[in-house]
């Protein structure tokens, strides 16, 4: 037993040598969630974590970094994406904390490596979801500009109406030229100058044939005007809001080339397999002793 211990002691610690399991090394960030609207029930933290985890930034990573060379997958092989990004997860863990944070770790053989992919996530999942946002914002403005252009021309066809009234008929003013035309025709009247041919007379008469629909769509106008105003208040918000440059997570713990490997672990390599060599060697002498005694209890008899 005391033979089989210690070459597990000796073969652990040979075959967790770098010679044959290759250290890996550990960087890591903590990123708080910012400038993100949730598309339903879920917190900010999970919308957050749907991004980092979304299959195709996964694939952006591995195409970047090459990594494919990395875990040998032959990119000719019919399930290479999917061998590549399991092999990937294998490697990154990204989790919620107790806090509502967001810890991203990443595990590779280079430790500039591990650091450079924890920074790439951050920075793809920033592309990821300012791309989702000016999508959604360019729906809102083409909403808007659609809108505007709609109440560009009923304003338009109310205008070239109204100048025909004001061309052909003289109405310019309703409440105002009706007042000083009544002033006018009655002054003319009384003092024996007034006919119905004269210009009084006949922009009153304009005034009683076409005043109504001037009155109607020159208040119209103002009401589509005040519209189109409002409408480009919000479509130049709309336009300044799908050009920010914003970025949306927090970083509370900036990632940094590990000087140390985070795995294997070769003291705990060690401590397991010598154990369960003794135990190992412990049952298998046991049980050699059980076969052997009812055979020595056969022979005294």
């Amino acid at each position: 037993m005391l033979i089989i211990t210690l070459l597990a002691i000796v073969l652990s610690s040979v075959f967790s040598a770098p010679a044959f399991i290759k250290p890996k090394y550990k960087s890591y960030a903590v990123i708080y969630p910012a400038n993100i609207s949730p598309y339903s029930s879920e917190t900010n933290t999970e919308q957050l974590l749907q991004l980092l985890k979304s299959e195709d930034l996964l694939f952006d990573i591995v195409k970047k970094f090459e990594l494919n060379k990395e875990y040998k997958v032959d990119t000719t092989d019919k399930y290479y994406r999917s061998k590549v990004i399991a092999e990937l997860e294998d490697n990154v863990s990204i989790k919620r904390t107790e806090y509502e944070s967001v810890l991203i770790e990443v595990y590779d053989r280079e430790p500039g490596k591990a650091c450079a992919i924890v920074n790439e996530f951050i920075n793809l999942m920033n592309n990821k979801a300012r791309n989702l946002q000016r999508s959604k914002t360019a729906e809102v403005v083409k909403l808007y500009r659609d809108q505007m252009d709609d109440k560009k021309k009923q304003i338009d066809s109310i205008e070239k109406r109204l100048q025909l009234l004001r061309s052909e008929y003289n109405i310019l003013d309703y409440n105002i030229q009706v007042e000083e035309y009544s002033k006018g025709y009655v002054k003319n009247i009384t003092s024996g100058r007034g006919n119905k041919t004269d210009d009084i007379a006949v922009t009153l008469n304009n005034l009683k044939l076409y005043g109504g629909e001037f009155r109607q769509l020159d208040a119209n106008l103002w009401g589509l005007i005040d519209s189109y105003i409002a409408l480009k208040k919000d479509f130049d918000q709309s336009v300044a809001d799908m050009k920010k440059e914003l970025t949306y997570a927090n970083v509370v713990a900036q990632p940094v080339a590990s000087d140390k490997k985070s795995y294997p672990i070769r003291w705990l390599i060690v401590c397991i397999s010598t154990i369960s060599a003794f135990l190992l060697s412990l049952l298998l002498f046991s049980i050699i002793e059980g076969t052997r005694k009812p055979e020595t209890e056969k022979i005294s008899q």
